[in-house]
């Protein structure tokens, strides 16, 4: 199967740029903007792209309708298509913590799997009052191995980060701003003109100041990336495939998945 053979087109995710702004939109919304590894590969070349560019100061990650981003599109998850997504999600996570430019993910609604660790690799994040954060892979037969097994227990701590992971739990933008997961939480309506602010006073800092500043603070996520190779390939070896398909079924027959016969 060859990344063409998976449904999507460019459209589904849009970049726009302003005043120095990358906006990079995912555009999904009748699946919550959901990726499979041609969306993920799409926002990998954007974010390469807006990286090297002199038009570019600052980029903004958010989603159209009522969510960021529910992470992986399960409707896609057979067992290969659970690795590959996780392949081509390392590499927007990579692309992200590798960009030139500060990062900021605008957390318009729901952030889950793939979604939430998009917003774990973003430099900065504000929130909407009601966008709700978590994991899911658990659930589904998969792990959250590009950021949530790794990079979310320096932000919130190992316990809590291992209840989101362990539990595949979701919490309130409240929440996760105090726990450190987030930067800021506005109301809704305040989302875009609080992104905006934040992203002015990036504009006025000196930029190569910025880039330094963010190339030596990803020594932490340098560190943490054989963990995200190793649990790529520790799934791909030592999930089986039936067990994804129970997972994908039952999550979207919306009931609970029976996992006896692999215990």
């Amino acid at each position: 199967m060859s990344l063409n053979d998976y449904p999507g087109s460019d459209e589904d995710i849009l970049l726009s740029v302003e005043d120095r702004i990358a906006w990079i939109t995912f555009n999904r919304p009748d699946t919550l903007n959901a990726f499979g590894p041609r969306q993920f590969h799409r926002l990998a070349d954007l974010l390469d792209e807006v990286s090297v560019s002199s038009d570019v100061g600052v980029v903004v990650l958010t989603g159209t309708g009522r969510a960021f981003s529910a992470g992986g599109d399960v409707r896609e998850f057979t067992k290969k298509g659970l690795v590959d997504t996780g392949v081509y999600a390392l590499r927007a996570i990579t692309a992200i913590r590798r960009c030139r430019k500060p990062v900021i993910a605008m957390v318009n609604g729901l952030a889950v799997g793939g979604g939430n660790e998009l917003v774990i690799a973003s430099d900065l994040a504000i929130a909407a009052r009601s966008a709700r954060l978590g994991q899911a892979g658990t659930l589904i037969g998969a792990c959250p191995v590009i950021g949530g097994t790794n990079l979310l227990s320096l932000q919130i701590g190992e316990k809590r980060a291992k209840q989101i992971v362990f539990f595949s739990d979701k919490v309130e933008a409240e929440q996760a701003l105090a726990w450190g997961w987030v930067n800021e939480v506005v109301d809704d309506a305040d989302l875009v003109k609080t992104t905006r602010r934040w992203a002015d006073r990036l504009l006025a800092l000196h930029p190569q100041s910025l880039q330094i500043a963010k190339a030596s603070s990803n020594v932490w996520w340098n560190l943490s990336y054989d963990s995200m190779l190793a649990g790529l390939e520790m799934i791909a070896m030592g999930v089986p495939a039936e067990s994804v398909d129970e997972g994908r079924d039952a999550f979207l027959e919306k009931r609970p998945a029976d996992y006896s016969p692999w215990r």
